[in-house]
């Protein structure tokens, strides 16, 4: 569709950017309600729902009062199929085939039909996915301090690198629901489970083509380095909503509830040979990440028919988040001895044979937290229908609690808040016209701060040789934007248009330096001279 496009380097397309904006500015909803992921700019990866499940997908680029206001850039909601969309079932199967022997599964079933007073759907799915690359690099340059006849054109390694990305998606979704006259009640649930191995190995060498071992020499080909990095990542995401709709004699009156769970496990090693130093060396690092992300909600939301074409919509939403972080690292690094190094064969051996007994996993600076987020939502607007023409205006109140606790800081630095509150209003029109369709829209929104910002910790290095401190108190951007577009459509499954936009952030979230406050200095980073330790802030704008 125009405007959207994709975020991805692992297995298939991801994080989805609308109109050019980072995946964490744009809303991703499934039937309608948000759900929780295990980025730290709140995105969520669409390549976890498998195409059988969806029934469609709504490009959303209008803000709405009836929608919360994290959406920057637009919204896209996925609607799952449910127990209206089909009658009987089916079954299919089939695999992949790669050209270097891996064969990966693919398949499904699904059934809907009749079950007591009302109708079920239900639905599995697996889905393979396997993206092999072989990565061949050439690099020149190198600093003045290294090489005195410093030339940009200077040779300086190769790195030959195998990136194998394997993974299974395995996936299921329900729904079940009771239709009567006046009263409509459903429930549905869906889960996904990914297990997923990222394995790469990477050799440099000191000459443009040639291979040879890892002696230190100027030979040509000498083996600089040798790094393996396996992860291993299961990642399971889990929700299930209810929702109820009644029409009364002054309108109708809809409740809806859902919870939704992401577990985030991954089990990380690098290990790495040095053969570019008098003693070769080898670095071997650790790291274990753990990631559970809870939401909570609930929403009512009554519809007031104003006599015409006219109605009033009014309600509110409350929404409770909890997001535990658990990060631990361990290293280990020592010389290898001079028969490691002469009898090494980068073919027949790797880095994983030098792994000694590592040190204990120890949790890392702003590595073992937990978020709280409390949000309550208080709506109103206005909407109209007169056939070609479709139009809404309304105002939404956003009030957010944020606690966080952090057991790598010292106290008092250890527990932070922040309490915010945004006006949201909005309008948007759309009309037909044949075959297209014109759309206007004007609103505010808003992006909430990344949640690794706001731990009080402080990381090292984490910006190049640059220091991170967070900052607890840190504020959602807020936007002001306009749209204007046509859009038209190409038979039944086709269509072009051409879209304007606009957006004015304000609050802009930047990192800046942090200056010492009996100084007034900046303060120097832990890498020494020429490092600073930066924070992020809510300073100035962008458009």
């Amino acid at each position: 569709m125009p405007s959207v496009t994709f975020l991805s380097d692992v297995i298939e397309s991801d994080g989805a950017r609308l109109r050019g904006l980072d995946p964490g500015y744009t809303q991703i909803l499934i039937n309608g309600e948000k759900v929780p992921g295990s980025n730290a700019d709140r995105s969520f990866f669409l390549d976890r729902i498998p195409a059988e499940l969806v029934k469609q997908v709504e490009i959303v680029r209008s803000s709405s009062a009836r929608r919360t206001g994290d959406a920057v850039a637009g919204t896209l909601n996925i609607v799952l199929r449910d127990a209206l969309a089909m009658d009987g079932g089916y079954v299919r199967g089939g695999a992949l085939f790669f050209d270097d022997g891996k064969v990966k599964p693919a398949g499904g079933l699904y059934y809907g039909g009749e079950l007591g007073p009302g109708r079920i759907l239900i639905g599995a799915n697996v889905q393979g996915r396997y993206n092999p690359k072989q990565k061949y690099s050439l690099r020149y340059g190198d600093s003045p301090e290294n090489n005195p006849s410093f030339a940009t054109d200077d040779f300086d390694n190769r790195e030959d690198q195998s990136d194998v990305r394997n993974g299974t998606d395995y996936a299921a979704n329900a729904s079940y629901i009771i239709a009567g006259e006046a009263t409509e009640f459903s429930l549905s649930g869906n889960y996904v489970r990914t297990e997923r191995t990222e394995d790469e190995r990477s050799f440099e060498y000191n000459d443009p083509t040639a291979i040879n071992g890892p002696v230190r020499t100027t030979t040509p080909g000498n083996l600089l380095t040798d790094n393996h990095n396996v992860n291993e990542i299961e990642q399971e995401s889990w929700s299930i909503g209810a929702r109820l709709s009644h029409e009364w004699s002054l309108g109708k009156t809809t409740l809806r509830g859902s919870f939704a769970r992401f577990d985030d496990t991954q089990d990380e090693f690098e290990n790495e040979v040095d053969f570019d130093r008098t003693a070769p060396r080898f670095t071997g690092d650790l790291a274990a990440r753990r990631i559970r992300d809870d939401e909570v909600s609930l929403g009512l939301e009554h519809e007031l028919p104003l006599g015409g074409e006219f109605k009033l919509v009014f309600g509110g939403f409350a929404q409770n988040k909890d997001r535990d972080t658990s990060i631990a690292e361990a290293r280990d690094r020592y010389n290898l001895t001079a028969a490691d190094r002469d009898g090494y064969d980068q073919f027949s051996e790797d880095p994983d044979q030098f792994v000694r007994t590592p040190p204990a996993l120890a949790p890392i600076p702003g590595g073992l937290n937990t978020i709280s987020e409390d949000r309550r939502d208080l709506f109103a607007l206005v909407e109209g229908d007169s056939g070609a023409l479709k139009w809404e205006a309304g105002l939404r109140w956003e009030n957010t609690r944020v606690r966080i606790t952090d057991q790598t800081v010292a106290a008092p630095l250890a527990n932070g808040r922040s309490d915010y509150d945004a006006l949201l209003p909005s309008a948007s029109l759309k009309f037909d016209t044949g075959s297209g369709r014109i759309t206007a829209s004007v609103a505010r929104t808003l992006k909430r701060p990344r949640l690794d910002y706001l731990s009080p910790a402080t990381l090292e290095e984490e910006l190049g040789e640059n220091d991170l401190l967070g900052n607890p108190q840190l504020g959602p951007e807020t936007a002001w934007g306009g749209d204007l577009g046509y859009e038209h459509r190409l038979g039944s499954r086709g269509v072009a248009g051409i879209n304007l936009f606009y957006r004015k952030v304000t609050d802009l979230v930047e990192t800046v330096t942090v200056l010492d406050p009996a100084s007034g200095l900046p303060l120097e980073g832990s890498a020494g001279p020429g490092t600073f330790v930066l924070q992020p802030q809510n300073v100035g704008s962008g458009a």
